[in-house]
Order: C-alpha cells, then sequence, then structure tokens
C-alpha cells in the first residue's frame, strides 16, 4: 500500500495505534476534551496532521442526529428595506446545506419596532432545547439579559450584523462598523473642498434601538477629523419609514443646511435618492448610503446614489451557521473573525456585482 493510500485511509484506530494510545483517548483530543497530558496531546494532533486525517462527517452526523439544533434571531423583513431579507437568504443556505447532517435550524423573528416581539420570541427560543444561538442584537438590553439567561443554560451565543463587544461567548461575524464610518469619510474627504457642508443622516423608524449607528458616526467623524480639512458636520435623524412622513423633513434639511455630501448611516439611501429625482430644482449633493438592495441600486444606476457601502448581510447569515457546523460538527473552536469585506459600488461597476 503506498503512503497515499495508507494516509487516505487511516482511522481512529490507526491512529491510536501509532500513538501507542487508547481508541478513548483519541476520541477526547479530537473532542477537545479533557483528561489528556499535553504531550499526548500534541502527539495524536502531530499524527492527525502527518496523515491528513478527516473525520467521518456522516457517521458523526448520525450522533448528532435529532441532538444538535440552532436558533436564529434576527429582525423581520419590512417593506422599507429587503436588507434583512438578504440575511435570510443567506441564512436558508445554510439550512439547506447543514440540515444535511442531522442539524435542526429554526429562524425566529422580532419587529425592530417592537420590543415585546423580541421577548416573545426569547420566549420561544428558551421553551425549546437549542445549543447555540445567532442573535442580531438590534435591543441592547435585552439582548444582554437574553445571553445571560443563554450563558446560565450551557446555550452558546452568536452576534450578526452588530456586536455587543464582550457578551456573546462566540464573538461576531460581520462588518467592523467602525471602518464603514471611516470609509464613508474617507470618500468624502476626496469629494469636497475646506468648508464644505456634510449632513450625516439617520432614517428610520424606531431609531432609538439602531445603537449600532453611533459607531458609523463615530468612525466618519473622527476620519474627516483627522485630515486637514475643515467640514460643517451636521448629525440628524428622521425617525420615519414612509416616504410621505420623510420628504418634508428631507425638504427642510435641504433647504436649511445646503448640504455638500449626505452620508446616510442606514439602507434607506433609496429615499434621499428619490427625494432628489423628486425635485429637480434643488442642487444634488453627493450621496452615500448603504448596501446593494434593489432600491438603492436602481437610484446608483440613475445617478441620484453616488456611493453605495456592501456589508454583506447574506453572507453573514451564512458564515454564521457555518461557524456553529464547524465547531460543532467538526469540532473546530476558534473565535478568532475577520470582519466581513467592505465593498464600494458606483454607477460604473454595480452591474458586475453579487451578494
Amino acid at each position: 500500500m503506498s503512503d497515499h493510500e495508507e494516509k487516505k485511509k487511516i482511522g481512529i484506530k490507526d491512529i491510536a495505534r501509532l500513538a501507542n494510545v487508547s481508541i478513548a483517548t483519541v476520541d477526547r483530543v479530537l473532542n477537545n476534551r479533557k483528561d489528556v497530558s499535553e504531550k499526548t496531546r500534541q502527539k495524536i494532533k502531530e499524527i492527525i496532521k502527518e496523515h491528513n486525517y478527516q473525520p467521518n462527517l456522516y457517521a458523526r452526523s448520525l450522533s448528532v442526529k435529532n441532538n444538535l439544533s440552532f436558533a436564529v434571531l434576527i429582525p423581520r423583513t419590512s417593506l422599507e428595506t429587503g436588507y434583512w431579507q438578504l440575511c435570510l437568504d443567506g441564512i436558508n443556505k445554510g439550512i439547506s446545506e447543514f440540515s444535511a447532517f442531522g442539524i435542526i435550524i429554526e429562524v425566529f423573528f422580532f419587529d425592530q419596532e417592537a420590543q415585546q416581539t423580541f421577548h416573545d420570541a426569547v420566549e420561544n427560543i428558551l421553551a425549546k432545547k437549542f445549543n447555540a444561538v445567532i442573535i442580531a442584537p438590534i435591543f441592547i438590553e435585552e439582548t444582554k439579559i437574553f445571553v445571560q439567561e443563554c450563558k446560565s443554560r450551557n446555550i452558546h451565543t452568536l452576534f450578526i450584523n452588530s456586536d455587543i463587544k464582550g457578551h456573546s461567548s462566540m464573538g461576531y461575524i460581520g462588518p467592523d462598523l467602525y471602518s464603514t464610518g471611516k470609509l464613508a469619510g474617507n470618500l468624502t474627504s476626496y469629494l469636497v473642498g475646506d468648508r464644505a457642508k456634510v449632513l450625516i443622516l439617520s432614517v428610520a423608524k424606531g431609531l432609538e434601538n439602531y445603537k449600532y449607528l453611533q459607531t458609523k458616526i463615530d468612525g466618519f467623524v473622527d476620519y474627516l477629523y483627522n485630515t486637514d480639512k475643515t467640514l460643517d458636520v451636521t448629525v440628524k435623524d428622521i425617525p420615519f419609514n414612509n416616504y410621505d412622513e420623510i420628504e418634508p423633513e428631507l425638504w427642510r434639511m435641504t433647504n436649511e443646511f445646503h448640504p455638500d455630501v449626505i452620508f446616510v448611516t442606514t439602507s434607506r439611501v433609496s429615499i434621499i435618492g428619490k427625494f432628489f429625482q423628486d425635485h429637480q430644482e434643488l442642487t444634488k449633493p453627493y450621496i452615500i448610503g448603504f448596501d446593494f438592495l434593489s432600491a438603492n441600486v436602481d437610484y446608483l444606476a440613475k445617478g441620484y446614489v453616488d456611493f453605495l457601502i456592501c456589508q454583506r448581510p447574506d453572507k453573514q447569515g451564512y458564515l454564521a451557521l457555518h461557524h456553529l457546523y464547524r465547531y460543532y460538527l467538526l469540532k473546530e473552536y476558534s473565535n478568532e473573525f475577520k470582519s466581513m469585506p467592505i465593498d464600494i459600488l458606483t454607477k460604473e461597476n454595480y452591474a458586475f456585482y453579487e451578494n
């Protein structure tokens, strides 16, 4: 038998024989359990690496079938934005892929404008026996309480979209929000000269729950502060979803501040694009916003939005489930995450981009 064939066919019994230990000891190392000396553990790991041992995922999936389940807790998508639908698309891709290994994955939704719906979803999750929960921490204090309860029940937690540092047991998968703000600030510094007027605008109902937006604003302002330009920066909120309510606020702010740049911190940038399309009598400022949503892309293509910063919500949803799969099924233990890529789209390159 060739060395290649031997490496290809090696199993737990072979590893135990080569290491001169019991099968139970090898199993403890593979599953990262205690009661193995560090010297023996390293010896077994070296044999595993040398022989390129791959676990039998099918056999392992049989052992966890009907015993391993994950919950996902995210906002439901709304008529105003498709952001969470993209995240759900990624989650559904993960469900389709990982359910083949016997993993049960259930999605729970809440309304971003109604805390009670979050509490109701939490109660439904805690009424069942999940091994881990993926959470979009929109309601920060409520999420902290939920995570603490999960900890007391030995349920792992993993955040997506935004982070509450130091609270989830398995970390965070999503964009570095501070860096997304800095990127928008960088773009702004190229677009305008000294003494330009910049309007930072957050548009959404229930903005009091969007605490993570401040991280973007901090990154944006900090970047501009460190340039050699003196800019007039104003921060404003429009706490509405409907265009009929947003339009008069935009009209008032535009005529009051006469901005050279509008930085929209949410994914509602299409609303700003529509406003300037409807009001051709106004001088359109540069407009920077977030996310590769169809409505946003439409106004980007028309030239009413200048830049879209994309945070890949679909990939966030999929990678969160993939991390749990690797942790529980492949026994890969790591809390080291790379933040999601931050992409810049313009009228010239959006057609070549895919979520």
